[in-house]
């Protein structure tokens, strides 16, 4: 049954929003910096939404990414999501590595989603795994990989730049939109890293850490 659903991405620097019924995209809004997401977000929804015709209250499913990104992107993105569950609406999540490499999976690659994280550092996934590494740490990983193809936001690291590529210029939420009701998860936080106050486990920083709510 197709839904009429929201999808809210704030955990990378451009923020974004969809609504979408099936697959059929019926309004987005998308802005830039990380300092205008808490201001921005509520009143693009509200906009949207009224573009559409469509009340709150008849949204059918939230969707959100919740990680791996900005730490307080991340946990303003999950916050809105937990905003609409309060209000009886089913809320799902997913990685923002997922819904980057959203499209891409069918085409028989072995697809590498990237974006920035701190420090020069660079979350990624790899072979099912979550990673937060140097690029030339990646290049290595990818280099053993059969037939890889790397998605990526803005600039590619010129460690990479050897690989095949693709820059993916469609706001996060619109990929979040098309990503099936099944492929999505409870409202979580997905962490690669926490933050400094706190270390991760060796087996926790392999598998991505997944905090339910």
């Amino acid at each position: 049954m197709e839904k009429l659903r929201l999808s809210v991405d704030l955990c990378l620097s451009c923020g974004s929003i969809a609504l979408s019924k099936g697959r059929k995209l019926i309004s987005s809004s998308c802005w830039e910096g990380f300092k205008r997401h808490a201001e921005q977000v509520f009143i693009q929804i509200k906009n949207c939404l009224k573009a559409a015709g469509v009340d709150k209250e008849e949204l059918e499913e939230v969707v959100v990414t919740a990680g791996p990104g900005s730490f307080t992107g991340v946990r303003l993105s999950v916050t809105v999501g937990k905003a609409f569950k309060s209000y009886g609406i089913p809320v799902l999540a997913t990685t923002t590595l997922d819904a980057l490499s959203r499209g891409y999976r069918n085409l028989g690659k072995d697809v590498v989603p990237i974006i920035p994280g701190r420090k020069g550092r660079f979350y990624s996934r790899i072979s099912g795994e979550l990673l937060d590494k140097k690029a030339e740490e990646l290049a290595d990983r990818i280099s053993k990989l059969q037939d890889p193809l790397i998605v990526y936001l803005d600039q590619l690291p010129a460690e990479l730049a050897g690989f095949p590529a693709v820059r993916e210029v469609v706001p996060l939420a619109i990929r979040l939109s098309t990503i099936p009701e099944g492929e999505l998860s409870e409202l979580c936080f997905y962490y690669i890293r926490k933050p400094d106050a706190k270390k991760l486990s060796e087996q926790e920083i392999n598998a991505g850490r997944k905090e339910k709510l």
